[in-house]
């Protein structure tokens, strides 16, 4: 059984929310305009837990004629787009909105390579922003997952050393296992309340 005084920490796309078919559709549709193809599975190997500069460096070569100033402005459009098509029809599940409530006793953060700005009103909408004792966003660290940066941060800020760390991808469990916490992959969002269920009876 989990000690109440643990942290359970959660990735926000592909775990709370299920916004990575969102985020695939959208880079799909820019670096199109590059010339370049992005099928889901190749979004999945690279593209889940990490930051956008880093999928821009991964997709530089391979876009032809591409302007970096031009590329920052319309990443800001493919950000707005998930933003107003999550704000329009939720991407966080009722059954992880009751999960997180039913999880007062313990100490809970949230850490996403996601932007603030494309995160939190989400989390306000869906009535669960509150919930977090602490959070970290993408543009809180200078060093993204997989570097540990993230969760040490996120452990200062909740005041533990340690807990458990719910994450889809590779670099996000790479992330909290150098920091000290342990993983647990969450293949789909939906399969989220019953991970935690299984943690916490132990």
């Amino acid at each position: 059984m989990v000690d109440v005084r643990e942290a359970l920490v959660f990735d926000y796309d592909g775990v709370v929310a299920n916004t990575e078919p969102l985020h695939w559709k959208s880079w799909a549709i820019l670096l199109s305009r590059y010339g370049v193809e992005l099928p889901w599975e190749e979004y999945c190997r690279i593209g889940r837990g990490v930051s956008d500069r880093q999928m821009y460096e991964h997709f530089r070569a391979r876009m032809s004629g591409v302007d970096e100033g031009e590329f920052i402005r319309q990443n800001s459009e493919r950000k707005r787009l998930v933003r107003e098509l999550s704000l329009k029809a939720s991407p966080i599940a009722p059954q992880t909105i009751a999960l997180l409530k039913s999880l007062e006793d313990h100490r809970l953060g949230l850490v996403t390579s996601s932007e603030r700005a494309d995160v939190k009103p989400i989390l306000q909408a869906a009535g669960i922003s509150e919930l977090f004792d602490a959070m970290v966003f993408g543009d809180d660290v200078a060093a993204p997952k997989p570097s540990p940066a993230p969760y040490l941060i996120i452990a200062e800020r909740l005041g533990v050393k340690t807990g458990f760390a719910f994450e889809d991808s590779e670099a996000g469990l790479e992330s909290a296992r150098s920091a000290g916490f342990r993983s647990i992959r969450v293949e789909r969002p939906e399969d989220l309340p019953e991970l935690v269920k299984r943690i916490i009876r132990g």
